[in-house]
């Protein structure tokens, strides 16, 4: 059984990570969680209890608002996936995002989280969206972020970037495993200056083929980038260390913005 998380803010793009989840693991059994986070605002939660009553009132209506928003997605998806083995819950929270996030790994065990990119303007984060950098940098879960628009067509292969620092245990490709088993899928491996191989797991053994391509001297973008336009992937996986992921991603480029904007929904492993 998946246990996946899925933070919605109820915009379309979240919605578009939310169809795309359904897609992917459709047919498997799956305990999908609906997390909305409010932002405390100009008050914590500990000032709540202190708040004059036009606050707690302010307070008491946005989480009765934000309730039945996720009490529709819920009744939505419950019925639209009824034929599947899925079941959907939902949580608000007035909380940080990525604390409240955090928070409900542990409390349900998440194995995955999934959200959109969400539009976040300026610099580096127009790439991703603030929220899900935050969750990139910050926790130890693996995340899957989906571009923008981007609709579920099929999953038949799989892009992994190996770099020469990737040094990681072979269970740590277990969140691949899911999505794998069952399918027809090509694990393309681009070796980006390295010709290590890809460690022994029984997760390599269910892809149908395995591709090992090798790059040398090509900045990761621009590599990355040439890669999906020259070959159909349709997910893109890479391990990363949260205090290195700039180094990772941009590979020391002054032009963030330009480093790495992805076309298909990217797999970020720890």
């Amino acid at each position: 059984m998946k246990r996946i998380l899925l933070p919605t803010d109820f915009s379309k793009n979240s919605l578009n990570a939310v169809n795309y989840a359904m897609a992917l693991f459709k047919g498997k059994t799956c305990e999908f969680y609906f997390l909305n986070v409010q932002k405390p605002s100009e008050f914590v939660s500990s000032d709540i209890y202190t708040a004059s009553p036009v606050d707690s009132t302010i307070y008491t209506a946005i989480a009765e608002d934000n309730k039945k928003k996720l009490n529709k997605l819920v009744a939505k998806y419950s019925k639209k996936y009824a034929s599947e083995s899925f079941t959907f819950e939902g949580i608000f929270d007035f909380d940080v995002f990525v604390d409240s996030v955090q928070q409900t790994i542990h409390s349900k065990h998440i194995e995955l989280v999934i959200l959109g990119t969400n539009g976040a303007t300026g610099a580096e984060e127009v790439i991703f969206g603030s929220n899900t950098l935050k969750l990139i940098r910050n926790l130890q879960h693996p995340i899957l972020a989906i571009p923008e628009n981007y609709k579920f067509s099929t999953f038949s292969s799989l892009l992994f970037t190996l770099k020469e620092e990737d040094d990681f245990h072979p269970d740590a490709l277990l969140p691949i495993g899911d999505m794998v088993k069952g399918n027809q899928i090509t694990l393309q491996v681009l070796q980006l200056d390295t010709k290590k191989k890809m460690p022994k797991s029984p997760i390599l053994a269910q892809f149908s083929e395995i591709k090992y391509h090798h790059i040398e001297d090509v900045p990761t973008p621009e590599a990355v980038s040439s890669f999906e336009q020259l070959y159909e992937v349709d997910m893109h996986a890479i391990f990363i260390k949260p205090k290195s992921f700039f180094e990772r991603i941009f590979s020391g480029t002054d032009t963030p913005q330009l480093s790495y904007e992805s076309r298909v929904p990217l797999l970020v492993l720890k």
